[in-house]
């Protein structure tokens, strides 16, 4: 069962446990921990277990709710022709912006991998430049261009930002076979 969804967001109550719990994991310093949160956030026990089922659910469940409004965001703008990677990239940033309290809330206690999931929903559009090919080389692009958006939110997601971050990101992907393709290579081999 799906715990967060756009249509249990739509309840006033629903949202606003939600909102609190997302706020008091922002502002506790430390891990997870169920008296703390429940205690900043002014819900009760049984409100945060209806919600998430237990503590450590709570990162997964935003995890799958916002990777799963992220694909649906794609799937809808692949359906438009010709779309340049450049305009995925900015649509990223923005929805990234857009959900900027829970992407920040995701990268205070996930591993940081979730950035690089966002960007492999753009495979299909990333690998028709042919700058880039499936493989090592599109896994360590995956993780160069997640760098670059993880710093831009560590800088405070500033939206003026976004078209020097995007135009990076593409110097990054113009280059990527030339600069990636190597150190692919040499991974490859050394894994052996």
């Amino acid at each position: 069962m799906e715990r967060i969804t756009e249509k249990r967001l739509k309840n006033k109550r629903f949202k606003h446990s939600e909102e609190c719990i997302v706020t008091a994991l922002l502002i506790a310093k430390d891990k997870l921990n169920l008296n703390k949160i429940i205690r900043i956030a002014h819900i009760s026990r049984s409100t945060l277990h209806r919600h998430h089922g237990n503590i450590n659910d709570i990162i997964p469940n935003y995890e799958k709710y916002i990777l799963r409004k992220w694909k649906t965001r794609v799937k809808h703008l692949s359906k438009i022709k010709s779309l340049p990677l450049k305009f995925f990239y900015e649509r990223l940033l923005s929805f990234l912006f857009s959900n900027r309290q829970i992407t920040e809330l995701l990268l205070k206690y996930d591993n940081h991998v979730f950035i690089e999931q966002f960007i492999v929903t753009l495979k299909p559009h990333i690998l028709t430049t042919g700058k880039i090919t499936d493989g090592e080389v599109f896994t360590l692009y995956t993780k160069e261009t997640a760098g670059l958006i993880e710093a831009w939110c560590d800088d405070g997601f500033d939206i003026d930002a976004i078209p020097s971050v995007v135009s990076k990101i593409m110097y990054l992907t113009n280059t990527a076979y030339a600069r990636l393709g190597p150190l692919a290579r040499f991974d490859s081999s050394t894994n052996r």
